[in-house]
């Protein structure tokens, strides 16, 4: 909790292989933003420095790279010393819940990703205690391990990478209210992309990813024939081989006779045959997510956003055609003697109507329930960004990509929207949120 009597300010905390690097950011800080994508891009993480006195270009970000590329930890540099804890890494696949103390019942301050570098100060009765968004805070001992200690996943990363520096930024919203609440942002987990230097005036920026475009899961091509897969297994197969965690949140789950993978990277694959069964496909904190995008739309609004409320500084509403808007889709499939097909509808489709244009998909399914669900899932992903809209806003830690907002009094825009993307930027005059909305496709 913070004082109420003070005014309220938004601070962001960053480490760089599991050492806090915050108080040495701090007076440098020019801007942190952190890019959330709803899916087929990676999240991402922008730091820019004030670099006047070329203390980051000479001496700290050297001392970085050179601890990264030959594997032996943090930096010794004097800009961000080791503390004396431990450090450990975090075993949990899904993820490693921070709380605000040592039990389950004690709130939820953050999740730390799998693979993740945590220093510890102690441990007792099975539960850690670290520093978290300048916080004491707590995780279960059960997940985590000392660093080094082989958890008999592939990190996938080549010794004397640069891409295998980890880095972890938080946003913090003190105050916001003027009623003492605080309210705190995990960014999750990075990797170093690259770094850039320019000027007059002098200014160093540190671009990092979820999903490095060096890395082996979009780097490596590969030819390898699936059978008898499902679409999680084989997304569980990739996880694995590029040491990364699993996540599926889906109901509907397709499984392949055989599909083919030839000559093609590992994420560029999966996000096909993602996108062919329906199901969305999202890189964050080291973590392979496959999702239903309808049980996301499902959810309830966090948020109503009102026109002329006072909540958004900025704003534009638009409505597009990005492809050709469906009236109806036939999945269908022949094979072994038998022909199977089914066709889904739009919510408001007139049968007589001259607009009308059908998506044709042939598909291997096995059942009229299984092609009636593809149908449904391709003509929603055609036709899904009809409306969209932009805001700016103030900082707002709810609005992440994948949560649904309603919007009112903005005529034909109004109605029910999923969050695309979210942008939170910390600069030095304030913090703010922009987000990318899409309308949802209610009915079908």
């Amino acid at each position: 909790m913070s004082n109420a009597n003070l005014v309220r300010r938004a601070a962001v905390e960053v480490s760089f292989d599991g050492v806090d690097i915050t108080k040495s950011v701090r007076p440098y800080l020019l801007s942190l933003t952190y890019t959330d994508n709803e899916e087929d891009e990676a999240d991402d993480l922008q730091i820019k420095l004030e670099d006047r006195d070329g203390l980051w270009l000479c001496q700290w970000l050297n001392d970085m790279v050179q601890a990264a590329a030959s594997k032996t930890g943090a930096a010794s540099s004097k800009a961000a010393p080791l503390a004396s804890t431990a450090t450990y890494q975090v075993t949990s696949k899904s993820g490693l819940n921070v709380r605000t103390g040592p039990g389950t019942g004690y709130s939820k301050l953050g999740t730390l990703a799998f693979g993740a570098a945590v220093n510890t100060e102690s441990i007792q009765n099975g539960w850690a205690t670290i520093q978290y968004s300048g916080r004491t805070a707590y995780v279960c001992a059960d997940y985590i391990q000392p660093s080094g200690v082989d958890s008999g996943t592939n990190t996938g990363t080549q010794s004397g990478s640069v891409s295998s520096l980890k880095i972890r930024a938080g946003i913090l919203r003190e105050n916001w209210y003027s009623d003492g609440s605080d309210k705190v942002l995990d960014c999750g987990q990075f990797e170093l992309d690259s770094i850039d230097a320019s000027g007059p005036p002098a200014t160093v920026t540190i671009k990092a990813t979820a999903l490095p475009f060096s890395s082996q899961i979009r780097q490596t091509k590969r030819s390898q024939a699936w059978e008898s897969y499902t679409l999680s297994g084989i997304a569980r197969e990739m996880a694995v081989r590029n040491g990364m965690a699993f996540l599926f949140e889906s109901t509907s789950d397709p499984y392949y006779d055989r599909v083919e993978q030839v000559n093609i990277s590992d994420i560029s694959f999966l996000s096909i045959i993602c996108h062919n069964a329906g199901i969305s496909l999202k890189a964050t904190s080291n973590i392979l997510v496959l999702f239903d995008q309808n049980a996301y739309e499902s959810k309830a609004p966090v948020k109503t956003i009102r026109r002329g409320d006072g909540s958004y500084t900025k704003y534009k509403l638009t409505v597009g055609k990005a492809d050709t808007q469906y009236a109806s889709c036939r999945v269908s499939y022949s094979g072994s003697g038998k022909c199977i097909e089914a066709i889904a509808y739009v919510e408001d489709y007139k049968e007589d109507s001259d607009k009308n244009q059908q998506l044709e998909i042939t598909a291997r399914v096995g059942s009229i329930a299984e092609a009636k669900l593809m149908a449904e899932k391709q003509l929603r992903l055609h036709n899904k960004y009809a409306r969209t809209a932009t805001f700016t806003m103030t900082g707002d830690p709810d609005m992440l990509a994948g949560v649904t907002v309603l919007l009112a009094d903005w005529g034909a825009w109004d109605g029910k929207y999923i969050v695309k993307q979210a942008k939170h930027t910390v600069c030095s005059s304030g913090y703010t949120t922009a987000v990318t909305l899409r309308r949802i496709l209610e009915g079908y």
